[in-house]
């Protein structure tokens, strides 16, 4: 089979091999390998950078450059290489509801796939909740996945919730239906995530890696990391604090100058604010 250069590069890179014949398998390892290789991060977003939705863009930043990125580019190229070895899936959109019941636009893409009679989710751009292998779509069952236990809960007029179990309860990550999407709702929803001035990957530092045993995520200046059920926190005190972690935690390519600049923008006034508090508590 006569892949496209930039799917080649991607199946490569994971190493992975074309399945034949097509398996869950092989969907399986590209999730989770994806996952644990390219970091979900809102560096380009918070650069001012434009976030390219063409597939040879994505497959050189990501794969060629390791430089990571967000939902429409992580789903993107998961779903171009499945449709291209042969794959039935479909393009969903989804609202990001962060346990809340809000008015919030489609600004999440994810694939859905149609194998032997089943449908799957499949997600490789939600950042640290997200499940690292495809999520049977059957309300009301637990599925575990790694560390992690899913739900998908039916609501009404057709639509469902993606849940993730957090500290004995769960948490709504994403709303979606199974309606016709195409990429031009995607190019609506990546337009608002990354030029809106009030959107969350506008406004915040997130950069995140996960596997089976371990996920690791940077929200501006804490650094949380989660293995085996236990949870470590970090406070990044410093610029080089946070380059030694964007650069060997995380392993982007990033120069130090950077570093510094994301420092001041992004962390900065939260120690600020954290040291605040501390003297307040220590007067208390």
């Amino acid at each position: 089979m006569s892949l496209p250069l930039s799917l080649q590069r991607y199946i490569s890179d994971l190493g992975l091999a074309i399945p034949v014949p097509l398996d869950m398998s092989f969907v399986e390892s590209l999730q989770a390998t994806h996952i644990a290789r390219y970091s979900f991060n809102s560096l380009a977003v918070v650069m001012g950078e434009d976030i390219s939705l063409n597939l040879e863009d994505i497959s050189q930043k990501i794969v060629k450059r390791g430089l990571g990125g967000y939902c429409f580019e992580h789903n993107k190229l998961t779903f171009e290489l499945l449709k291209a070895l042969g794959y039935d899936v479909k393009l969903v959109m989804a609202r990001v509801l962060k346990n809340q019941e809000q008015e919030v636009p489609r600004t999440h893409r994810f694939t859905l796939l149609n194998h032997e009679g089943r449908q799957y989710l499949v997600d490789t751009g939600f950042g640290g909740d997200c499940p690292i292998t495809p999520l049977l779509l059957q309300p009301d069952v637990l599925q575990k996945s790694g560390n992690d236990v899913y739900r998908i809960v039916a609501k009404p007029e057709g639509e469902y919730d993606l849940q993730i179990l957090k500290q004995g309860d769960y948490y709504t990550m994403y709303r979606f239906d199974l309606a016709v999407y195409t990429d031009a709702d995607c190019l609506a929803g990546n337009f608002y995530s990354h030029r809106y001035p009030m959107a969350g990957f506008v406004n915040n530092l997130m950069v995140g890696l996960k596997d089976a045993s371990r996920t690791i995520f940077l929200m501006n200046h804490e650094l949380m990391e989660r293995q085996q059920g236990n949870l470590k926190k970090q406070v990044l005190s410093s610029p080089n604090d946070l380059y030694q972690v964007l650069t060997n935690t995380f392993g982007l390519d990033i120069e130090w100058v950077i570093a510094e600049h994301l420092f001041d923008r992004f962390l900065a006034n939260n120690l600020a604010l954290l040291n605040k508090e501390d003297q307040s508590e220590a007067v208390l």
